[in-house]
């Protein structure tokens, strides 16, 4: 009794016609400046929000002791 096997794919042969290249170049074709857009407009999180909110509270905190002290 003979088994059946699966196809055996070679890895290297592949569909050459327009839609493959049209898929591969809408898949990887990202230029640099494109992913970098990406990344910026990322949404921040709860944490890293709150995070900034923190620092800024601190900055104008130590500002105004300065100025307290009457050291500019």
């Amino acid at each position: 009794m003979k088994k059946n096997k699966k196809f055996q794919y070679d890895g290297r042969s592949r569909p050459s016609d327009d839609k493959y290249r049209k898929n591969f170049d809408r898949i990887f074709g990202k230029s640099t400046s494109e992913l970098l857009e990406e990344i910026e407009v990322k949404e921040k999180t709860l944490h890293e929000e709150l995070m900034e909110g923190f620092e800024m509270e601190q900055e104008e905190l130590n500002d105004e002791w300065w100025r307290y002290k009457g050291i500019p």
